[in-house]
């Protein structure tokens, strides 16, 4: 029994240390990651309403979002990374700690250590500045260095130009569409598929290294 208990803090103590150091240090040159806290809720909803955004993300069809919604969300997001089902990120500016978008890693298969992300940039001052393109590095160096990931892979809408050249940029490389899959905005689009391979996005890093 006391074997058990003093392996069941131990346990935790590493769990609580993982935390602190995944979710608190995640940091890049302009943008911070880090767990989603309820004292977010304001800027989010400031945002996720928005009909441009929510056509970009493929949810418009669900209507309004409460704020109360939002909430239940957030606690979610903390409990599936507990049951290491999902990592959802806050994501925010290392100048002033403004949260300004959310990425996650979600529908992991941990046997073919495989997994789906998703990225929005929700705060439209930011769109098209790089900020997103430095989020998609920052998750993929978690899910390939941390989570110890061979793959990766995302869906994202044929009109959304912006996200396609912050994906191809990273180094996703598109390896199927869904044609007309999704109805938005009254017109059908076809829905794209990337991924990028760990040894893909290593490579590519160390280019970058000077």
């Amino acid at each position: 029994m006391y074997s058990s208990s003093v392996e069941a803090r131990v346990s935790l103590n590493k769990r609580l240390v993982y935390s602190f150091l995944v979710f608190e240090m995640i940091e890049g040159e302009r943008v911070r990651m880090r767990s989603f806290e309820l004292s977010d809720l304001d800027e989010i909803m400031k945002h996720w309403n928005n009909m441009e955004l929510r056509n970009l993300v493929g949810s418009a069809d669900r209507g309004p979002v409460a704020r109360s919604e939002e909430e239940e969300w957030i606690r979610n997001t903390w409990k599936q990374r507990q049951e290491r089902k999902a990592f959802t990120f806050a994501i925010e500016t290392t100048a002033d700690n403004r949260l300004i978008g959310g990425t996650g890693l979600f529908n992991i298969d941990w046997t073919s250590r495989s997994a789906m992300v998703g990225i929005s940039i929700y705060n439209p001052e930011y769109w098209g500045k790089g900020y997103g393109q430095e989020s998609t590095n920052l998750i993929l160096g978690f899910a390939f260095r941390n989570l110890n990931l061979n793959r990766v892979e995302l869906e994202t809408f044929d009109f959304n130009k912006r996200a396609q050249k912050c994906y191809l940029n990273v180094g996703f490389k598109e390896v199927g569409r869904r044609r007309k899959a999704c109805l938005i905005d009254g017109q059908y689009h076809d829905d794209i598929i990337m991924d990028i391979l760990k040894d893909e996005w290593l490579a590519k890093s160390k280019k970058k290294q000077p």
